[in-house]
């Protein structure tokens, strides 16, 4: 199994964007008789922020923190019953923050540099293809993940710590009983 924080993949990444695209229509379906094409695109949009980090997390426990943190930043939006646009917006911003908080930590910089790219780069290929009804909706969500499938391609390497599946606290540990030790000589 890979550590903890190991780099996403892109096959994963990939695999997201086609469920992401195919749930679409069943999803609207069910509920845009109901609610409108509008409101359940956007229920939709925000309800997968919360199945993403467990689907392209290295382990449940991190999928499951994922999971929790983004149902903690959609549940206020989603009271809200925003329109498919606020959720296209709001979207790429909960993504980045439980990427980047929890899920393939980086530092703090390179990961927003990354995740303003991909926002971009993604919201004008979800807005190009989005409008309401089943095809368009099924289109804006699979281009939008398809295009942050490309997370998995940014270079560089998580902490170095989480690559070898050591707590932070016992690294730390053995630092100092390795300076102690020198010193003591």
């Amino acid at each position: 199994m890979p550590s903890p924080t190991s780099r996403p993949t892109f096959a994963r990444g990939l695999s997201f964007a086609a469920l992401a695209g195919l749930g679409a229509p069943l999803f609207l379906l069910l509920t845009a008789p109901r609610f409108g094409y509008g409101p359940a695109s956007a229920t939709y949009a925000l309800g997968l922020l919360v199945v993403y980090p467990p689907f392209v997390a290295s382990s449940l426990r991190r999928g499951a923190l994922g999971a929790a943190l983004a149902v903690l930043l959609v549940a206020p939006v989603a009271v809200l019953r925003p329109d498919a646009l606020v959720a296209l917006a709001v979207t790429p911003f909960v993504l980045g923050v439980v990427r980047g908080a929890v899920l393939f930590p980086r530092p703090f910089a390179r990961a927003l540099a990354y995740e303003m790219g991909l926002a971009a780069a993604s919201g004008l290929v979800a807005a190009l293809f989005y409008e309401p009804g089943l095809v368009g909706v099924s289109l804006s969500a699979w281009g939008f993940w398809l295009v942050q499938a490309g997370y998995a391609l940014v270079p560089g390497r998580p902490p170095r710590f989480a690559e070898a599946g050591v707590d932070p606290f016992e690294q730390a540990h053995a630092a100092a009983l390795a300076v102690l030790e020198r010193r003591g000589r």
